[in-house]
């Protein structure tokens, strides 16, 4: 039984999700080869399938990436479960429903029956020219890279499912891989589709909503800063400098949210009025104190503390900046919203619709886009990166010039210090300009891995926790850095006989 195709037409009808069991639908042997792939307009649709998944992941890359960092408090939403809640005190368990990965490795298994059935087209269809379908295959490799870079950050070793699973005769028991064996596997992907993919794309929904050069070497760049080869990654960040002069002027901050796909966009999926809905607004849907209102809203005690270290007092109400920084991160005022259970702040940049205004976004936000890289996080990673090669004058520079299109006074030579406290101010960094965007939990766990920089990542997660857990507490969960990755779901390791789940989680 072929399990592969109907959960490509189920994220046609837009109803992937349900598939929780690995590819556990049945349809007949060979379907798949004798009934498809027989013309580009198959491969075109197999292609957009691929892209499909990449939306139905988007909450738990969220979450993976996101949700355990120092900004988030639950919101008045009722959506907030304790499988969320086990993320935000840092006690997660085998059975959190947030920890299963079986969508992500569907959409792996859609890519891998792409990779390896398009190429037949060809011989049927003489009007499907190899170039494009190189373009297409070098789409599928760099969607499969980043599908893996997210797995490989959130569980560290992960097996690697390179041939797609078609029938029922295949049994993938399949051990997790060594991160090192993965990071290589991740980086042959992005090899293919750098030399494949298109430069641009005349439709600007393709161009930022699709994989283009540009986009790969945004992911290769965040690949090399995990594994700590910073020569590598700062030339890949170069080689996207001219963006530089395409950052957004401060008076235009929030085109970078509303409509989207701005000038120093780099890959976004594209939400539109009609089709998918973009599952990350009801995350942050503007504030109403009853069971609809936000699951999540802004740590107002982490983000005042951070704000008076990071910027001087006399610059906080006169900021003309954005929802990112300080001054406006309430949409129009710094007061925090309060609800029976709690307060935070409102995430404007999610959910409104202009700025310094309260303007929403219209038909539940459905159309925002959720954006995987723009320049912004590349400056950042370039100041990592040359950080740690011990040229802080010149990391400082790309700060400097996020916080010039930020209107926000530029760090005095040599503010941000060195080492630890070099690192501990770049975060906050990040915090303030790409907070709520999905990977600065990623962020302090790569910096934190580092010899001697555990300390950046405990002491900012174990202070001021949203669920008042204790400092001691949090401190202590964290203290194994195995905790900082996570557990194999049960469910996964039933399926999976090869899979053993980590020491650190057998007796949780």
């Amino acid at each position: 039984m072929n399990r592969l195709i109907i959960c490509f037409l189920a994220i046609f009808s837009y109803s992937l999700l349900s598939c929780d069991k690995f590819l556990d639908v049945e349809v007949p042997d060979n379907l798949v080869h004798d009934e498809y792939w027989q013309n580009r307009e198959q491969v075109l649709a197999s292609r957009n399938g691929m892209y499909a998944t990449l939306h139905n992941n988007i909450n738990i890359f969220q979450v993976w990436g996101d949700i355990r960092s120092s900004l988030y408090t639950p919101g008045p939403g009722s959506s907030f479960s304790n499988d969320y809640r086990q993320f935000m005190v840092h006690d997660i368990y085998p059975t959190n429903g947030l920890v299963r990965w079986a969508s992500v490795y569907t959409g792996i298994n859609w890519i891998n029956s792409f990779i390896k059935n398009a190429p037949t087209a060809l011989q049927n269809d003489q009007t499907f020219k190899e170039s494009e379908l190189q373009m297409f295959m070098g789409e599928a490799y760099a969607l499969r890279a980043l599908n893996y870079f997210y797995l490989i950050r959130a569980f560290k070793e992960v097996p690697i499912m390179e041939e797609p699973y078609e029938s029922d005769a295949q049994i993938f028991n399949t051990a997790a891989h060594a991160e090192e064996e993965v990071l290589n596997f991740i980086e042959k992907d992005l090899e293919k589709a750098l030399a494949n993919t298109a430069s641009d794309f005349e439709n600007i929904n393709d161009r930022f909503g699709r994989i283009t050069k540009n986009a790969v070497r945004a992911i290769w760049a965040d690949v090399k800063l995990w594994r700590n080869q910073y020569q590598e990654s700062l030339e890949l960040c170069e080689s996207l400098e001219d963006y530089k002069s395409k950052l957004v002027d401060p008076q235009d901050w929030f085109s970078i949210f509303n409509p989207g796909n701005s000038s120093e966009s780099i890959f976004e999926y594209q939400y539109l009025q009609t089709g998918f809905s973009s599952p990350i607004y009801g995350w942050f849907a503007n504030f109403q104190p009853t069971s609809a209102g936000a699951k999540y809203l802004a740590n107002s005690i982490n983000i005042e503390i951070d704000g008076l270290e990071l910027y001087p007092p006399q610059d906080l109400i006169n900021w003309s900046a954005d929802t990112i920084r300080l001054k406006n991160y309430a949409a129009f005022n710094m007061t925090p919203v309060n609800y029976s259970a709690g307060s935070g702040y409102e995430i404007y940049k999610m959910t409104g619709q202009t700025p310094y205004v309260p303007s929403y976004r219209p038909s539940g936000g459905r159309n925002m886009n959720y954006i995987f890289y723009r320049y912004r996080e590349i400056l950042f990673i370039e100041a990592e990166a040359l950080a740690q090669l011990g040229r802080y004058a010149e990391a400082e520079e790309r700060i400097n010039l996020i916080r010039k299109h930020c209107d926000i006074p530029a760090l005095t030579p040599g503010a941000m210090g060195t080492d630890v406290e070099f690192m501990r101010f770049l975060l906050m960094e990040r915090e303030f300009e790409l907070g709520f965007e999905g990977k600065e939990w990623f962020a302090a766990v790569r910096i934190a891995r580092r010899p001697g920089m555990e300390s950046v990542l405990l002491e900012k997660t174990a202070e001021n926790n949203p669920l008042k857990i204790q400092y001691q507490v949090i401190k202590a969960r964290l203290l194994n850095s195995e905790s900082w990755f996570l557990p194999y779901h049960e469910t996964e390791i039933e399926n999976n006989k090869a899979l053993i789940q980590k020491d650190y989680y057998k007796n949780k």
